[in-house]
């Protein structure tokens, strides 16, 4: 703002005057430094675009991977299942020959052999005419009686899931009748 007096023969005449003047913003000093070094910024900017992007892949793989894992571990416990439902009918086929031939003591080494293997827990024979366990890897069961309905009825090899794993039933048939079932209890889930 400007103030002119001049004064003329016999008058004062005052004048005022606004002018504005518009001040330039000057940058913060930050803006100015990155204004400075943009071609730094650009790559630190990228690089931690690529950091998190890199995060995102490694996170993503490993959900794959466990997938994956998951996927595997099913099909090869299917797997064992499977092949400990095919040791289950030879098993009792074992145990047929010798119980048509009266051989318990062999049939009895046939089921101290597989309790060898770690994952089998307990392996045992039913009679079928009177339902009590006529062999077993407890020798204390020998002759204790079975309720178990799911159990006493198997028309062909079946594995049952239990609390404490999976239980493989075989029939035992005879020439003409069923003569007895074989069981491996094992600790597959």
């Amino acid at each position: 703002m400007t103030t002119q007096n001049t004064t003329n023969n016999s008058t004062t005449t005052t004048t005022t005057t606004t002018t504005t003047t518009k001040q330039k913003k000057r940058p913060n000093r930050l803006v100015k430094y990155i204004l400075k070094h943009k071609v730094t910024f650009s790559l630190l900017f990228a690089l931690i675009v690529v950091f998190i992007w890199g995060q995102w892949q490694i996170s993503r793989l490993e959900k794959k991977n466990a997938a994956l894992i998951e996927t595997h571990q099913e099909q090869m416990d299917s797997l064992q299942k499977d092949d400990y439902l095919l040791v289950s009918k030879v098993f009792s086929w074992a145990v047929r020959s010798d119980m048509l031939r009266s051989n318990f003591e062999q049939a009895n080494l046939y089921i101290e052999s597989i309790i060898k293997v770690p994952i089998v827990t307990k392996a045992y024979a039913i009679n079928s005419e009177n339902n009590t366990i006529i062999l077993s890897s407890n020798k204390k069961e020998i002759g204790l009686p079975i309720s178990d309905v799911l159990l006493l009825q198997p028309t062909e090899t079946t594995m049952q899931n239990t609390p404490n794993g999976t239980r493989f039933v075989s029939p035992i048939v005879g020439l003409n009748r069923q003569i007895g079932i074989s069981v491996i209890e094992t600790t597959l889930k």
